[in-house]
């Protein structure tokens, strides 16, 4: 362990982009009309990843989040990232 890390949570939630084809949101779309819910107009089905790691601080476990998703967790071609949370754990 570093001098001073913490131990930090990022919560990353990775989307497709506007106009790219998401079969697994048009699926529940459908079930959930055949089901009743009538008021869903649209579902987006994408992922969400829980990372955990030892930081120096808050900011450098948010820029670690960020290069992560960009490199490894989301497809920049077809998907997007955002950054939901980075909170320090007891």
């Amino acid at each position: 362990m570093r001098g001073e890390a913490m131990q930090y949570r990022m919560s990353v939630r990775v989307m497709p982009k506007a106009g790219i084809s998401d079969p697994e949101g048009k699926a529940i779309h459908d079930a959930a009309l055949q089901l009743g819910y009538h008021q869903v107009t649209s579902v987006h089905a994408g992922k969400s990843f829980e990372v955990d790691g030892e930081y120096d601080s808050e900011e450098a476990a948010r820029q670690e989040a960020h290069s992560l998703a960009a490199r490894l967790l989301a497809n920049p071609v077809i998907e997007t990232y955002e950054i939901v949370d980075v909170s320090e754990l007891a």
